[in-house]
């Protein structure tokens, strides 16, 4: 009770000042800030878990969100206090005079994070009541196997020889790999209350790799294969957690401690050394990238106190653009963003939005589409992203980033008690909190309703197989 009536007054208090603040880039300010910030994150980390199966788990939610959210929003701060910065970067810091704005509106956005975090204290979420059995995962794979066919058939030749961020795959390429990383949700859902239903939990991580079929794997292999080729890094990491959801799901083991540093450096790396090779001359094949990108250092002329995580961290240059360009430019919004995210949930639904709102412009299609436009106009080469708080900023201001970040803390504290519980959550619940937890860190430079698509499609998917493709297959 005094932990969350401290977060609520702290954001009451910010919020006054966030009206109030000078357009400086004050260190001292900044200092001051960041302390809270690490006050805050310190309270959060130690206290006291009361659902048991949480206690020591390293692998939840909001530990992922909160290490996205801290890279992304807080990390070029530091690194200005601390010297490594300058004001002077301007590709960062867009317009001085709403910098430290910026940090505030962040710093209100994590308070109710966790605020909302801590208002979900039922330990019985929407779990099934009536009986269930395991359910073939053949027709699905089936379905992932020609969805990854015709991406590979469609796909431009370009975006695989390492051209992702200046060429597109196409149209038809973006519609395949949607429905294969819609299929590889699906599985793992499933293949997960397979192994609950059937009593198979599997003694290491190695054996639950199996438990999903040799088939399977090798799709996901080839896959994986093409998007480091490509340049593209996400999936990697996207499917790297699925699978390792899917198996602390049906285990409820902890992970420990060592493990989870070597997985956070090694990523790290891999992820570093992937982007630098990406920057590189195209003209030079993959191996030759690779090698030259384990050789060099950052790509940023500032060198950041984390530079395996810089660029991620630049994405905070969307917020400040945001907050510069809105609302003295354009008004907010209201809702608009917000609204246009969840009619895409439903199929076919968001070709309404034309006939509901009068300019259907590139850059009100999301906020990551009208950061784009702000800084190259009409005529983009390439999406310069959003945040989660710049996406919130967009249609309510203050006010939305407090309700959604709220709500974004809210959902992901139901999401872990879903995922540890003994019992079997909904299809919807499962879905959830296996896509969310897969795509964690990149809430933070992405937006909180982005994947819902994901959730939804994926429960249709599985709906579909259960009372119709497994009848089909008997």
């Amino acid at each position: 009770m005094l932990q969350r009536l401290s977060y609520l007054i702290l954001i009451i208090l910010l919020s006054i000042y966030y009206f109030f603040v000078p357009e400086t880039m004050d260190r001292e300010v900044m200092g001051l800030l960041l302390i809270l910030v690490l006050v805050v994150l310190t309270i959060h980390t130690f206290q006291k878990e009361k659902f048991e199966l949480l206690k020591g788990q390293l692998l939840k939610h909001s530990t992922l969100v909160l290490i996205g959210f801290t890279i992304v929003h807080f990390q070029y701060y530091l690194d200005f206090v601390l010297g490594n910065v300058t004001e002077n970067n301007d590709f960062i810091w867009v317009n001085r005079n709403v910098v430290l704005k910026a940090f505030v509106l962040s710093v209100i956005g994590l308070l109710s994070f966790l605020l909302g975090y801590s208002m979900y204290h039922r330990f019985v979420a929407n779990f099934i009541s009536a009986p269930e059995k395991p359910r073939s995962t053949k027709a699905l794979t089936f379905l992932a196997f020609v969805s990854l066919a015709i991406y590979f058939y469609t796909v431009n030749p370009r975006y695989l020889l390492g051209y992702y961020g200046s060429e597109e795959m196409g149209a038809s390429a973006t519609y395949a790999i949607l429905i294969f990383t819609v299929s590889v949700f699906a599985i793992i859902v499933q293949n997960s209350r397979n192994i609950i239903l059937s009593k198979a939990k599997p003694k290491s991580f190695s054996s639950y790799l199996l438990q999903q079929g040799y088939f399977f794997l090798f799709l996901i292999g080839v896959y994986l294969v093409s998007v480091v080729i490509s340049g593209d890094r996400g999936p990697i990491m996207t499917i790297g957690l699925s699978m390792g959801t899917g198996y602390f799901f049906v285990s409820k083991e902890k992970l420990k401690f060592k493990y989870a540093v070597l997985i956070v450096i090694a990523s790290a790396s891999l992820m570093s050394i992937l982007g630098i090779a990406r920057s590189l001359d195209k003209e030079l094949d993959f191996q030759s990238r690779i090698i030259e990108g384990v050789k060099s250092e950052s790509k940023y002329a500032e060198q950041s106190y984390l530079p395996q995580t810089q660029e991620l961290a630049g994405s905070v240059r969307t917020l400040h653009t945001t907050v510069s360009y809105i609302p003295s430019n354009h008004d907010f919004l209201f809702g608009r963003f917000q609204f246009q995210q969840l009619s895409i949930v439903v199929p076919f639904v968001s070709a309404f939005n034309t006939l509901i709102f009068d300019n259907n412009d590139f850059k009100y299609k999301g906020s990551a589409s009208f950061v784009t436009w702000i800084n190259q106009g009409d005529y983009w080469r390439s999406g310069d992203g959003t945040t989660c708080i710049a996406d919130f900023y967009f249609d309510f201001g203050l006010p939305g980033v407090i309700v959604g970040m709220f709500l974004f803390g809210y959902s992901m504290r139901y999401a872990e008690i879903s995922m540890y519980s003994r019992k079997l959550p909904s299809l919807l619940s499962h879905a959830f909190l296996i896509i969310y937890l897969s795509y964690a860190i990149y809430i933070a430079r992405s937006s909180y309703l982005f994947n819902m698509k994901l959730v939804i499609w994926t429960v249709i998917l599985l709906v579909v197989n259960k009372y119709f493709l497994c009848r089909l297959l008997k």
